[in-house]
């Protein structure tokens, strides 16, 4: 006895094997675009089934949540301004001579005379 041949899981099997082949023709390039493809439509789907399996859950941020939110916001600026307040008034120290550019066989380093 030989089992019954299911036509539509032949022809949805031999319609994979050819656009594999198709793709696999056309070079690495497109094989990746097609699996990547594949991939990003199954994820989709995927995440519709779960969406639809699972109830909604209504997600609010707590006062509590909303309030270390904003201390933490409040706090990093109030560091980053009181950091650059300190940091923005230190000047360098004034030079006892004006900077000389010298010749440029010297350099601006002093010539010992050779005898």
């Amino acid at each position: 006895m030989t089992p019954t041949v299911d036509t539509k899981t032949v022809k949805t099997a031999l319609g994979f094997a050819q656009e594999a082949a198709l793709t696999l023709a056309k070079g690495p390039a497109a094989t990746g675009f097609v699996v990547t493809k594949k991939g990003a439509g199954a994820l989709r789907d995927r995440r519709k089934a779960r969406k639809a399996a699972a109830p909604q859950s209504s997600r609010r941020i707590t006062p509590v949540r909303a309030l270390a939110v904003v201390g933490g916001v409040v706090l990093v600026t109030a560091g980053a301004a009181v950091f650059g307040r300190l940091r923005g008034r230190e000047l360098p120290p004034v030079a006892d001579a004006p900077p000389s550019l010298g010749t440029p066989s010297t350099n601006g380093a002093a010539v010992s005379p050779t005898v």
